[in-house]
C-alpha cells in the first residue's frame, strides 16, 4: 500500500480516532456523540470509505432502538497506522534526506532523550540478534 493509498483524510482520521479511543465497536450514530463536529451524514460517508479501503470492518449487527445497525471496529491499531504512515513519509523523502537525518530530527524534538535512546538501543540489539540468527541458518 503506497503513501496515497495509506494516508487518511482529516475526516477519516477523525472517525478512526473515535474508534481507536473507544476500544470497542461503535454504530455510526454513536460517533457524532463523541465528536459533535461530525454530522451523521459525514460519518456514514466516511465509514463507507474506510470499509472500502480496509481500515475498518463490520464487527456485528446490533439492535439500536427499534432498528438493526452495523457496529464498526478498526482493523489497524493507531500505533500501526502511525508507524506505517510515518514510514511511507520517510521513504518518500529518501532522495532529499537520509533516515539518519530523520532520526536525528526525532531526537531534537524529543523531550525524553534518555528514554528514547534506551528504546532504540534495545531495538537495535533485537535487530542484530535476529540478523545473526538468520545468517547462521
Amino acid at each position: 500500500m503506497g503513501k496515497k493509498e495509506f494516508a487518511l483524510s482529516k475526516r477519516e482520521l477523525d472517525v478512526m480516532n473515535v474508534l481507536w479511543a473507544e476500544g470497542k465497536p461503535l454504530i455510526a450514530s454513536e460517533i457524532p456523540n463523541r465528536r459533535p463536529e461530525l454530522s451523521i451524514n459525514t460519518v456514514h460517508s466516511v465509514l463507507k470509505k474506510l470499509l472500502k479501503r480496509g481500515f475498518i470492518e463490520v464487527a456485528q449487527i446490533v439492535q439500536s432502538g427499534t432498528v438493526l445497525s452495523r457496529s464498526y471496529t478498526p482493523i489497524i491499531s493507531s500505533e500501526e497506522y502511525a508507524v506505517r504512515y510515518m514510514t511511507s513519509e520517510v521513504f518518500a523523502f529518501d532522495k532529499l534526506a537520509s533516515k539518519v537525518s530523520f532520526l536525528s530530527a526525532l531526537f531534537d524534538s524529543s523531550e525524553n532523550d534518555e528514554e528514547l535512546i534506551q528504546e532504540l538501543e534495545k531495538l537495535i540489539q533485537e535487530k542484530k540478534s535476529l540478523k545473526g540468527k538468520n545468517e547462521k541458518k
